[in-house]
């Protein structure tokens, strides 16, 4: 395993669907981020026990686990169907790192295109030109709605200010804005007004804030 690791300059971790680990759901009372990296040793553990030496190097080296129920289950399914949302949590405003990552997933899942993305970026890092960081990560995400691969884009954890300021300068504008309940139990009257006004959808989720979550990671929801 080790010298499949150091042949690959990029390792990408696919979980699959987490709900579907027994040793995981024996032990309900993890958090999201223990949940996250117990799921993490799961997957490396069982790459690990395949005992595989087809492996040929490439940049991308995707640890997937013996039995990843996702993919199978989304056959089951008419892509017509079905509706997939990528969530990427991110640390940094390159545009390769997120390319590659939605390239990447889209690989993963068999598909050209998903119905929504919504990025997080870690604002918990200092950050001098937080704005401009920002736009350099939306210009990406409109490439890929201009080119019919998302259909809509957002963004998460962001303060009410910051959001209107990329929603104003956008050129496709976010349609999505998601916050966190676990640190604003009441989403601001402004903020709902401004989201009812111009269609943006608001959603909530209770995904643990801080620096332990992002890693340049993605789920898919």
């Amino acid at each position: 395993m080790e010298n499949i690791l150091s042949s690959s300059k990029t390792v990408l971790i696919n979980t699959g669907n987490i709900l579907a680990l027994n040793d995981l759901t024996k032990n309900p009372g993890q958090n999201p981020t223990e949940e996250l990296k117990e799921a993490i040793n799961i997957t490396l553990k069982d790459f690990k026990n395949l005992e595989r030496t087809d492996f040929k190097p490439d940049p991308y080296l995707v640890i997937s686990r013996q039995h990843d129920d996702l993919t199978s289950k989304m056959s089951e399914h008419e892509l017509a169907d079905l509706k997939i949302g990528l969530k990427v949590f991110v640390n940094s405003d390159n545009e390769v790192y997120l390319t590659e990552a939605l390239d990447k997933a889209f690989t993963v899942l068999n598909v050209s295109s998903v119905q929504n993305v919504i990025v997080s970026y870690n604002h918990l890092i200092p950050q001098n030109d937080h704005i401009g960081k920002l736009q350099n990560i939306w210009k990406v995400l409109e490439m890929y709605t201009k080119n019919k691969k998302i259909g809509q884009i957002g963004l998460a954890d962001l303060e009410e200010g910051m959001f209107r300021a990329i929603y104003e300068w956008a050129d496709v504008k976010p349609s999505i804005i998601q916050i966190n309940l676990a640190t604003c139990c009441v989403v601001p009257p402004t903020l709902q007004a401004f989201c009812k006004d111009n269609e943006v959808q608001l959603l909530t989720h209770s995904d643990p804030p801080g620096k332990d979550l992002y890693s340049d990671s993605l789920k898919i929801m």
